[in-house]
């Protein structure tokens, strides 16, 4: 049995200009991937949480040009852990699932919730069952349209490193226990392999351990590379912080510190695992070959060690 069964590079945002998401498909089939995330936020085919049917339908057609395996992220900012924000929270993740039906997107990334640190310590166990109950009803309606939530474990952005939120994801450990308690079957994990390194250098778990707890749910795959060192100082760009090494890096594989080859040897997965790549324009540059060809590999050193 195949369990990762794609592997290609998040589209990057449109930024309302449709041909240009046709130019990076048609390059990504060009260049060898097998499947595609297409980056929701951009293509205009969602405003006020509702579909425009004219620009889905332009989405659509553009995705039936290329055999490729797709999935979509949603917007990062859909917190079901947002009390005050609830609603549009719910209706924004809802309408994501929508859209990902309609251009054939069968798996939809999600970033799970996030609380100012103190709200946490207060309020824990209130805050993991109203993530469920928000979450529950968007898996039902991700069921009923034949799409899964991949929900990503996230990184120490800025507002976590300056101490203004904090998520329980940020140890993928954690993420596989909330997935038990929702046990909802179009509920995946999508392992954010960098995040993960960023993740333990923030709280000192150990990733390769953390990675395989979550193994049983992955279902989806972001593949880059980090140092897993904190960004706890300021840097004037993304640029400066590669050249530290510090941060979110999006970089490719051993541009960081993540061991790829302990984390395939090692790791379980799902059958109908994508794997996507996540790296910054200024690798693409000179690096998307590589990261490709690499990131391939990795997929079928998992394949291999499952079968």
């Amino acid at each position: 049995m195949t369990h990762i069964i794609s592997t290609g590079f998040n589209t990057g945002m449109a930024d309302g200009d449709l041909s240009r998401l046709d130019r990076r498909l048609a390059h990504m089939v060009d260049i060898g991937c097998t499947g595609a995330e297409i980056t929701a936020v951009g293509l205009d085919a969602v405003v006020d949480c509702r579909l425009i049917p004219e620009r889905v339908a332009e989405v659509r057609e553009i995705l039936s040009r290329y055999d490729l395996a797709y999935s979509m992220h949603a917007p990062i900012a859909i917190n079901l852990m947002d009390e005050a924000h609830a609603d549009i929270m719910s209706l924004a993740a809802t309408v994501s699932m929508e859209l990902a039906a309609e251009i054939g997107a069968k798996a939809v990334v999600l970033h799970p919730g996030r609380v100012h640190p103190q709200t946490w310590v207060d309020r824990k166990s209130a805050l993991y069952a109203f993530e469920l109950d928000q979450l529950g009803p968007v898996a039902d309606r991700a069921a009923a349209l034949g799409v899964q939530i991949a929900y990503e474990n996230i990184s120490p952005n800025p507002r976590v490193i300056a101490g203004q939120e904090t998520s329980y994801s940020l140890d993928p450990r954690f993420l596989a226990e909330q997935l038990a308690r929702l046990d909802h079957d179009a509920v995946i994990a999508c392992l954010d392999i960098s995040h993960a390194q960023q993740g333990a250098g923030l709280w000192g778990f150990d990733m390769l351990e953390a990675c395989i707890a979550l193994g049983p749910w992955i279902g989806h795959i972001h593949f880059s590379d980090s140092t897993g060192l904190p960004a706890s100082f300021p840097t004037g760009s993304r640029n400066e912080q590669h050249f530290f090494g510090t941060g979110d890096m999006h970089a490719p594989k051993g541009y960081g510190r993540v061991d790829f080859d302990a984390l395939a040897a090692a790791l379980p997965v799902r059958p109908g695992t994508r794997v996507v790549i996540e790296i910054k324009t200024n690798f693409i540059a000179h690096a998307e070959a590589q990261t490709l060809s690499d990131a391939k590999a990795f997929a079928d050193a998992v394949n291999g060690a499952q079968s």
